[in-house]
């Protein structure tokens, strides 16, 4: 039981990293990575010629101008913040690695919580009852998960491997290009 309300409460959890963060171009050549949180604290201050972010206790400014594109390394922030930036400048469709990458961590994600799932069930009807009180979050979890994935971008095996090292490589040199200041 302690294992499966451990996985719930692991998998609500999201921490956030480099691939999370909206990347902004600017026609100087400089790119702006900022954070969900960053961009959540300044959205209520941006304009439609403004972009704004809080950094650090500071508001920063981003004027549409100076803007040449938004790139996104992470579906959960795209879908989370594509339309609020669309504003602003023109933005980049998430690449087919990107997708391919997200959405087998999707996968497997779903398929983890769908193993709790059937072992807090089947515990609870075979040994102990108690499981049945929590059995139902697992399986939310696995149903809520499985409807966002589009498998038609699912990897599996070596694939899946090579991705996520090629992921890995790409956002740490995003972390050296782009660094949050």
């Amino acid at each position: 039981m302690i294992a499966i309300i451990t996985q719930a409460l692991i998998s609500a959890i999201s921490i956030p990293t480099e691939a999370e963060n909206i990347n902004i171009h600017l026609f100087n050549g400089e790119i702006i990575s900022i954070t969900k949180a960053e961009w959540r604290r300044g959205k209520k201050y941006s304009t439609e010629d403004t972009f704004v972010y809080k950094r650090k206790k500071e508001y920063h400014k981003i004027h549409q101008n100076q803007i040449e594109y938004i790139h996104y390394e992470s579906l959960d922030t795209y879908e989370k913040t594509a339309d609020f930036m669309v504003e602003y400048a023109e933005i980049h469709d998430l690449d087919e690695d990107i997708l391919k990458y997200y959405h087998t961590k999707r996968h497997r994600s779903s398929r983890t919580s769908q193993t709790f799932a059937i072992g807090a069930w089947t515990v609870g009807l075979v040994a102990n009852p108690w499981f049945l009180l929590v059995a139902p979050l697992p399986t939310s979890q696995a149903v809520g998960q499985m409807k966002t994935v589009n498998y038609n971008y699912v990897l599996k095996g070596k694939e899946w491997k090579e991705s996520k090292r090629n992921h890995k490589n790409k956002i740490k040199a995003l972390k050296e290009k782009a660094p949050i200041q």
